[in-house]
């Protein structure tokens, strides 16, 4: 997953033009907006994620989700368990987010959760 892709999902699911999201979060302009969707533009500041955000209305973990995003695309297995498993502490799901691996990266959920549980463990 992508800051590209959370963000033009997350406003499709609001069902908000470009131009009604510019309005819901404090005129950010539209065109910065749709060249973030596009992936012309990464690196947005804490301010601009604050702001769309509060826009988009999302939750506790999808505010986490989008801060993360700014900074590292997440594989999209990852991703799919960090937006499902809220029952899960974000203190466990971000650092395996970050992490470097010397060989193959995880693919599947169950390779993540082992990953997850053996970071616990330590």
């Amino acid at each position: 997953m992508t800051l590209a892709e959370f963000i033009a999902q997350a406003r499709e699911k609001k069902d908000l033009t470009l131009r009604q999201l510019q309005g819901k979060a404090d005129n950010l302009d539209h065109a910065y907006i749709s060249r973030l969707e596009k992936g012309e533009r990464d690196c947005p500041s804490e301010a601009t994620i604050e702001k769309l955000a509060k826009a988009l209305q999302l939750n506790k973990r999808e505010r986490q989700i989008l801060s993360l995003l700014a900074e590292r695309e997440i594989d999209d297995t990852l991703y799919n368990l960090m937006a499902t498993r809220t029952d899960m502490a974000w203190s466990a799901l971000e650092p395996v987010a970050t992490m470097s691996f010397r060989g193959p990266r995880p693919n599947t959920e169950e390779d993540w959760l082992r990953i997850i549980s053996l970071l616990q463990e330590l």
